[in-house]
């Protein structure tokens, strides 16, 4: 069997920034922060009372019929996901009379959050239920009465998948991963293996995810990894600037059309970028922190070498995981200086967090949208609020940061990294259509 190429066809993104591909580009590229005060509910006298909140957001029907069934996070991943069909032309392929898409070779992966269930609806679940009762029947029935089965459908993290499968027929392989900030990443890099496989000749793959509600929020409140900036919330959100003081909560999503490369071509399509590289590791350390050595991310980004086949000065632009810590600001930046910088090679660097805040589980596909937008548009949009880099310096030499203006280069290949709790890291690599 012929080595089989991966290709973008389709992406689609709402986010903080923006609710469409393009305008959310736009913004990134122009240094837009998605960061303001909290409107979801009453934060004023929370510690952080600030978010990247996704504004001004209605589902589109063409994208899923019945907006009841599905949880917040779930409605910007139909979302991202219609965009994404559209953009890739298969969506109009596959609702025609004389459809010659293989619905068993079409498949679905995407990275999940932990739900976003309201007070309310949890209220709403417990009012009423008689928990002390022995009788089976009779707290079933309890339950039966108080709980509404939309609550639950729209809640189960293994949902949005099989609505989407559902959306357009999609009788492929399909999975839902959970990795928390790695989740997306890991979604795209198993759909382009997938693919690699011939276990699949298209995946819808991507992720969604919303930790701008009341539960999470209080959760990372009290861990005490968000920014309290809440007297500048744009300036709120600086990845590897020495005035950080923890990451700003975020929501969206993005959905990519992944294709094997022939395929796209027999069919006429667009095609933005293939996929070149995929390295997945896990650092087995503490469940919050990274290895002081960086080890786990730095071995990811050289599998996905090894798998591209490229070299270390092949990288023109990596966007960072970046997230506004200085435990993984601190730590990222080593493994790039292990991997690049010791090797002579120094590839420009930014976190697109600055301006959309942490999407947690979507984090890696938005970044991954973004990547490829600038192989696309030859830009790399830049990392806002760093004033004064403080991870920039090495012994093998300065890490080359885009900082706080855009700046028009042309990118060839570009890397995303992800790094989640737990220890998952990923790396992904896109390359230009020659």
């Amino acid at each position: 069997m012929s080595e089989r190429t991966v290709c973008v066809t389709g992406i689609g993104i709402v986010s903080p920034v923006g609710n469409t591909r393009e305008e959310a580009w736009k913004n990134i590229v122009q240094g837009v922060s998605g960061t303001d005060y909290i409107s979801q509910f009453d934060a004023s006298q929370w510690p952080t009372r600030i978010a990247c909140e996704v504004k001004d957001f209605h589902l589109d029907k063409k994208a899923f019929h019945d907006g009841s069934l599905l949880n917040r996070s779930n409605e910007f991943g139909m979302q991202s996901a219609y965009e994404a069909m559209v953009d890739s032309g298969l969506s109009d392929i596959l609702e025609s009379k004389n459809n010659p898409i293989d619905p068993y070779r079409f498949g679905v992966s995407v990275g999940v959050g932990i739900g976003t269930i309201a007070p309310q609806e949890l209220a709403t679940l417990l009012r009423g239920t008689d928990f002390h009762s022995t009788d089976d029947f009779k707290l079933a029935s309890s339950l039966e009465k108080t709980v509404n089965s939309k609550l639950l459908m729209k809640n189960h993290p293994g949902m949005f998948a099989g609505w989407l499968a559902s959306r357009w027929n999609l009788r492929g392989p399909t999975s839902t991963i959970h990795t928390a900030c790695a989740s997306s990443g890991q979604s795209l890099g198993q759909a382009y293996l997938q693919i690699k496989r011939s276990e699949a000749d298209i995946m819808l793959a991507g992720g969604a995810d919303s930790l701008a509600g009341e539960l999470l929020l209080a959760g990372f409140c009290l861990l005490g990894a968000l920014s309290t900036r809440n007297d500048e919330p744009a300036r709120a959100s600086r990845p590897f600037d020495r005035d950080r003081d923890g990451f700003v909560a975020s929501e969206g999503a993005s959905m990519l059309v992944l294709e094997e490369k022939e395929h796209a071509l027999r069919r006429g399509a667009h095609i933005y970028a293939e996929v070149v590289g995929y390295g997945e590791t896990q650092s087995a350390y503490r469940i919050t922190d990274l290895p002081p050595d960086g080890r786990g991310v730095k071995e990811a980004m050289e599998d996905a070498l090894v798998q591209a086949g490229m070299v270390h000065s092949d990288i023109d632009y990596i966007n960072a995981h970046g997230t506004s810590t200085e435990l993984n600001d601190r730590i990222e930046a080593l493994a790039i200086s292990k991997v690049f910088s010791s090797r002579g090679c120094f590839p420009y660097i930014n976190s697109t967090k600055s301006e959309t805040g942490h999407l947690i589980s979507a984090a890696g596909a938005l970044e991954a949208s973004f990547s490829i937008l600038s192989i696309r548009d030859s830009v790399i949009p830049p990392s806002i609020n760093l004033d004064h880099p403080d991870c920039g310096k090495s012994e093998y030499g300065d890490l080359r940061f885009v900082a706080n203006k855009k700046l028009n280069y042309p990118v060839k290949v570009a890397m995303s990294n992800s790094v989640g709790f737990g220890g998952t890291n990923t790396s992904l690599i896109f390359k230009g259509i020659d």
